[in-house]
C-alpha cells in the first residue's frame, strides 16, 4: 500500500520538475517582442508588473527556478526509490531498489522533466511566463541570497575561459526583428524600401553566397593573353573595374585584373617600350565555397581588403562569382552603375496588369518573383529542385526549351520570349484560365 503513495509522490515531484523546467527553458528562450505582444493583452495591471520585474533579472529568476527543479528532481528520485523498496517488502532500500528507482527516475525525468518542458517553452513559452508570474516571482525571492554564489560562478567561468566582460546588453534574434518588421503598426510607419532593407538584414545571417552570386555562365571573364592591346579592348568593352582572368577554362582562375593597375602599368611603363606580361599585374583571386555566408564573406573580404571572390563547388569547380556590390544590393537592392543597360537586370519584372500578364528576366528567383506576381493572382510553383525562374521551366518541361515554346500549367502561361542552347532568358507569364494542373508544351520541336 505505501509503494503506491510512494510512486504518487514520486509523479507529483516529476510534474512540479516538469513546471519549473519549463520556466526555466521559457526564460533561457525569451522572446522580448513575442512578449510584449503578449502583454498588450494582458489587462491585469498586477501580472504586467511582475512580469516588467522578471524581465530586469532574467538569468536570476532562471537560477532560483533551477534550484527548485533540482530539488524537485532529487525529491522524485528519492519517492521512487522508497516504492521500489516498498514493491520488494524492504523496510530499507537495498543496492537493487536504489538501482531501480533511479533508472525509472531517469526516464520519468527525460519524459516529463525533459521533453514536455522543451514543448511548452517552443510553443507557449511567453504565455506561459505571463500565466505563472507570481511562482517565478516567488521563487526568485526565496533564492536571492544565493544568487550571489550564481555570480561569482559566473565571473570564474568568465575569466577561465577568457571571455571579455560585457555590459548589459538585450539579444534579438532573427525572428524578433522579423517579427517587428511584419507588425501593422511598425508597418504603417515604413515605406516599402525600408521594409525590404530591414528583411534584408534579418536574413543577411543565414543567405549563401550562392544565392546571390553572378553564375558561371553570365561571367565576363578575359582568357590569358600578353596581348596588351586586346587586354584593353577587353576592359573597354565589358567596363568592369576587376576582370577574373582564366587559362584554359573558367576552372582555372589565373588571378584578377584591377583596370586600376592595367592603367598604373601603362602610365608608368607603356612609354618605355617595356613588354607587357599580364600575370605581373594580376592579384591573386579568393576562392570561396558556395555554402558560406554573405555575411561571412563580407567579413573575410574586409579583412582581405578584396572586393571579388570567386565562388567553388563541391568538386572545386567554377560556379560563380561575388563581388561586393553583390553583397551591398542584398541589403540596398539594384544599384545600376554607368555601364549596366537598364533594360538588362538580373530579377527584372514588369507587370501588364490589363493582360494579367508579366514579362521576367529567367534569372530571377522564384520568391522575388512571386511577390510581384501576386498582384495578377499568379504563383509559380516553388521546390527544393531550383531557385529561379529558369529552373522551374527547365525541370517542368525536363529539358531547355526553345524561343516560342508555351508551357501550360493550370490556369497560367509562360511562354518562352528569348532563349539560348543553353539557357533560358525572358519569358511572359500569362493568367489564362485552364485544366487545373494541365502542363503542355505547344510548339515544341519533334
Amino acid at each position: 500500500m505505501m509503494a503506491g503513495w510512494w510512486f504518487i509522490a514520486a509523479l507529483a515531484c516529476m510534474a512540479l520538475s516538469a513546471l519549473f523546467a519549463a520556466l526555466v527553458l521559457s526564460l533561457h528562450t525569451l522572446s522580448r517582442v513575442r512578449m510584449a505582444s503578449e502583454l498588450q493583452d494582458c489587462d491585469n495591471e498586477h501580472t504586467t508588473a511582475r512580469v516588467q520585474s522578471i524581465l530586469v533579472d532574467v538569468p536570476g529568476h532562471a537560477a532560483s527556478l533551477s534550484i527548485l527543479r533540482t530539488i524537485t528532481r532529487l525529491a522524485g528520485a528519492v519517492c521512487l526509490i522508497y516504492w521500489a523498496a516498498g514493491m520488494r517488502h524492504e523496510d530499507t532500500p537495498g543496492l537493487i531498489s536504489i538501482i531501480v528507482g533511479l533508472v525509472v527516475g531517469a526516464v520519468l525525468i527525460w519524459f516529463i522533466s525533459t521533453l514536455i518542458p522543451m514543448g511548452i517553452a517552443t510553443h507557449a513559452g511567453e504565455h506561459t511566463l505571463i500565466r505563472l508570474a507570481p511562482i517565478v516571482r516567488a521563487a526568485y525571492l526565496l533564492f536571492v541570497p544565493l544568487l550571489p554564489v550564481r555570480k561569482f560562478t559566473d565571473e570564474v567561468v568568465r575569466r577561465l575561459v577568457g571571455a571579455e566582460k560585457n555590459g548589459r546588453e538585450i539579444n534579438i534574434s532573427a525572428s524578433d526583428l522579423r517579427a517587428i518588421v511584419e507588425d501593422d503598426e511598425v508597418e504603417s510607419r515604413l515605406d516599402e524600401t525600408e521594409r525590404d532593407m530591414l528583411e534584408a538584414v534579418v536574413e543577411f545571417r543565414s543567405t549563401s553566397v550562392e544565392q546571390i552570386m553572378t553564375p558561371r555562365t553570365e561571367i565576363d571573364a578575359l582568357q590569358y593573353t600578353d596581348d596588351l592591346s586586346e587586354v584593353m579592348e577587353f576592359v573597354n568593352e565589358h567596363g568592369h573595374s576587376r576582370i577574373p582572368v582564366y587559362a584554359e577554362d573558367l576552372d582555372h582562375i589565373e588571378g584578377v585584373l584591377y583596370a586600376k593597375d592595367l592603367l598604373r602599368w601603362i602610365t608608368t611603363h607603356g612609354k618605355d617600350g617595356s613588354p607587357f606580361i599580364l600575370k605581373q599585374v594580376l592579384r591573386e583571386p579568393t576562392f570561396v565555397p558556395e555554402t558560406k555566408t554573405v555575411r561571412e564573406l563580407l567579413a573575410q573580404l574586409l579583412a582581405a581588403q578584396v572586393h571579388i571572390a570567386i565562388i567553388l563547388d563541391e568538386y572545386g569547380g567554377n560556379s560563380g562569382l561575388v563581388t561586393m556590390e553583390d553583397i551591398v544590393e542584398e541589403i540596398f537592392g539594384e544599384i545600376q552603375d554607368e555601364y549596366e543597360d537598364p533594360e538588362d537586370s538580373s530579377g527584372n519584372v514588369e507587370l501588364d496588369l490589363d493582360a494579367n500578364a508579366a514579362l521576367i528576366d529567367a534569372r530571377t528567383e522564384i520568391d522575388d518573383a512571386n511577390d510581384e506576381l501576386e498582384s495578377i493572382g499568379i504563383e509559380l510553383p516553388e521546390s527544393d529542385d531550383y531557385d529561379t525562374v529558369a529552373g522551374f521551366i527547365n525541370t517542368t518541361l525536363g529539358r531547355i526549351p526553345e524561343t516560342g515554346e508555351q508551357i501550360q500549367l493550370g490556369a497560367m502561361r509562360v511562354e518562352i520570349l528569348e532563349a539560348e542552347p543553353t539557357r533560358v532568358m525572358r519569358v511572359r507569364v500569362v493568367r489564362a484560365e485552364s485544366e487545373p494542373d494541365a502542363i503542355d508544351a505547344q510548339n515544341s520541336p519533334k
